[in-house]
């Protein structure tokens, strides 16, 4: 599909001027193009306004793809346009304006499990202070918090409104309320209080709120499907009763994250709030015909859909003369995951420039195939989120980062003590403490005359401590130390733990270099300060794109989003896919509809060809093949 060959309804949704509007976009149906040329034509058609532009979406990469179509169509376009994530956003609203709502400009996200449980267990060892023999070691403590949050508890009735049946109502309020102080305290955030503290800064500071409301004439949320009631609320909240130019793209049939708040009963709320227009994009120009005739018999079954929804249309002919859809039984699992790895063979010799992907509704059968596939020495690849570096010298580099920016944080300090003693066995986190005293307690100046001892190098030591200690170019210390941790990784005297360091290394670089790549279409880097540097950083997985060739295995919720040459869906039973705790709340379930949609993301992701197989065992336990395979091959 090319910008000159846009169909009707895509055109309609491009020209679509003011008023709020649901871009009802099914998978493979261009939505992406279709709200990056909206936002272009607008730009290009107001080269003289001084408004901004608003688009927001769920993922970092969708974010930088739609940023880099737009840089390279508009000059100058980082100016008028903010293209990221809902917490991105959010970061960059408190960075401005956070301090009204208690929060410093140079806070630190927090984006792991582990220092979120350290501030539990510290309000812990309180309340036990406080209140002796109580017991709350059995409480779900982050859990009940993190939904707090999501559910924007600001006040104590906000809490009694969401609060679950429990016995342990005052304890969890105390918990709630000591976290948020901590916080404030710390000037630390996480993901959801993110979101919360910039709902609390438009709800309460409207002063504020209207300068947001003025600023972004037109705001675009892709993935509107997603959104939690947090989220949803934010967006109320920030368009107020004035702004109602909401550009909303979303799908009800691909609501797969219900653990996080998401419902496809969003879409028809803020139609009927909004009194929103509505256009249907239901032209799939990505999967074969034969898929897309599954995936409507698939989603029939499901009631919660938009009124008057139209099935996808295939949009793709097929010239090969080939099938493309295949299904295929096994004894167990092991067979299953012996024939999938041939299967992967036997395409790879075909079709050597196709992408190929193995889809499992959970991790235990996606691990068994994985597995199988490496034992047969196939480049294939297991996703996941990675929120901390690994390698020594990257992970040194991103902490000294760290401390600069946040230059009394003895945890920080303690982390780089502990890499840095690994091989010297010199630093003593107490005594660099003592002695940072002496120097306003700035702990990496007090650190940097023991790092020059160590590093052994004096042009970047003079990089280090003029570029990242005295803040003169952050960004250019931290190409001074990928060019100095490279030189030491290659004199390593071993040649083979030399060139596994160096393969570590360059992976960890690679994904550091594109996160600032992709930041670079959002934000000026010449202007950037590091405190913002280093909160957008929080918010990027630290893994790296996945290596082109290399067979993916994903779940399916990581699947989303993306699409294959071939697409391999295993597990096709009941217990999997649907999985158990569906099928125990019943068939007209919302659980059992989430699954339903899981099912219809996987198979939508197909390119070319479509595999589904299953097993009659898996470890040992007799299935019965999936009800949703009935639904696909048969007619109503």
């Amino acid at each position: 599909m090319t910008e000159r060959n846009y169909t009707e309804s895509q055109k309609m949704a491009i020209a679509w001027e003011e008023g709020p509007v649901v871009v009802l976009a099914g998978p493979g149906s261009g939505k992406t193009a279709v709200l990056t040329e909206r936002i272009i034509r607008i730009l290009e058609e107001t080269p003289e306004d001084s408004f901004r532009i608003l688009a927001l979406t769920f993922t970092n990469k969708a974010a930088a793809e739609m940023a880099e179509r737009i840089t390279e169509r508009v000059k100058d376009a980082i100016s008028r346009v903010f293209i990221g994530t809902f917490h991105s956003f959010c970061a960059e609203v408190l960075r401005n304006h956070g301090s009204y709502a208690g929060i410093r400009p140079d806070y630190e996200i927090y984006s792991s499990t582990d220092d979120l449980n350290d501030i539990v267990d510290d309000l812990k060892k309180r309340y036990y202070h406080e209140v002796p023999g109580a017991d709350v070691e059995n409480l779900k403590i982050l859990n009940a918090i993190q939904y707090f949050e999501k559910n924007l508890c600001l006040t104590e009735e906000d809490v009694d409104r969401v609060m679950p049946n429990t016995p342990y109502r005052k304890e969890l309020k105390w918990f709630y309320f000591e976290y948020l102080q901590a916080l404030e305290t710390m000037n630390v955030l996480d993901f959801d209080a993110l979101i919360l503290y910039a709902y609390k800064l438009f709800t309460t500071k409207a002063n504020i709120a209207r300068i947001y409301r003025s600023t972004y004439r037109f705001i675009n949320i892709d993935e509107f499907q997603d959104t939690n009631y947090g989220q949803y609320m934010l967006i109320k909240s920030l368009a107020g009763n004035k702004n109602n130019n909401l550009f909303i793209v979303a799908d009800d049939d691909q609501v797969i994250y219900g653990w996080n708040g998401a419902s496809h009963k969003r879409i028809s709320e803020f139609k009927e709030e909004y009194r929103a227009e509505l256009i249907q994009l239901n032209q799939n120009f990505r999967c074969p015909p034969e898929v897309i005739k599954l995936a409507n018999r698939l989603i029939s079954h499901n009631s919660g859909r938009t009124s008057g929804k139209k099935p996808l249309e295939s949009m793709k002919e097929m010239t090969d003369g080939q099938a493309h859809l295949y299904y295929q039984c096994f004894s167990d699992e092991t067979e299953e995951a012996e024939a999938v790895a041939n299967l992967i063979t036997r395409l790879q010799e075909e079709n050597a420039n196709d992408s190929i992907c193995v889809l499992a509704r959970n991790n235990r059968l996606l691990e068994n195939a994985f597995n199988k596939a490496k034992e047969k020495k196939i480049n294939c690849e297991k996703s996941k989120r990675k929120d901390e570096f690994e390698t020594t010298y990257v992970l040194w580099m991103y902490l000294l980062l760290k401390l600069a920016n946040r230059r009394t944080d003895e945890k920080i300090l303690a982390q780089i003590v502990a890499i840095m003693d690994s091989e010297n066995k010199v630093l003593d986190s107490d005594q660099l403490v003592l002695e940072a005293q002496l120097s306003n307690g700035d702990l990496l100046k007090a650190l940097l005359p023991h790092i020059e001892k160590i590093i052994d190098d004096a042009p970047f030591f003079k990089s280090l401590r003029l570029n990242l200690c005295e803040g003169k170019d952050f960004l250019k210390f931290i190409d001074d130390a990928f060019s100095w941790s490279e030189k030491r990784i290659n004199s390593i005297i071993s040649e083979e733990h030399r060139e596994q360091a160096l393969q570590e290394f360059n992976l960890e670089k690679k994904a550091w270099k594109d996160f600032q790549r992709k930041l670079g279409y959002t934000y000026s880097l010449d202007e950037m300060t590091i405190s913002t540097y280093m909160q957008e950083f929080a918010m990027t997985s630290k893994d790296v794109e996945p290596e082109t060739g290399a067979v993916q295995f994903l779940t399916i919720h990581a699947s989303k989003g993306k699409e294959f040459d071939h697409v391999i869906l295993i597990g096709m039973v009941d217990d999997e896919l649907p999985s158990f705790q569906s099928i125990k709340k019943g068939d007209d379930s919302p659980e059992m509809e989430e699954e339903r949609r899981n099912c219809f993301v996987a198979i939508t992701r197909a390119k070319k060809r479509l595999y589904l197989t299953y097993a009659k065992r898996y470890f040992g336990w007799s299935k019965r093949v999936s009800r949703f395979m009935g639904e696909m091959f048969r007619e109503r």
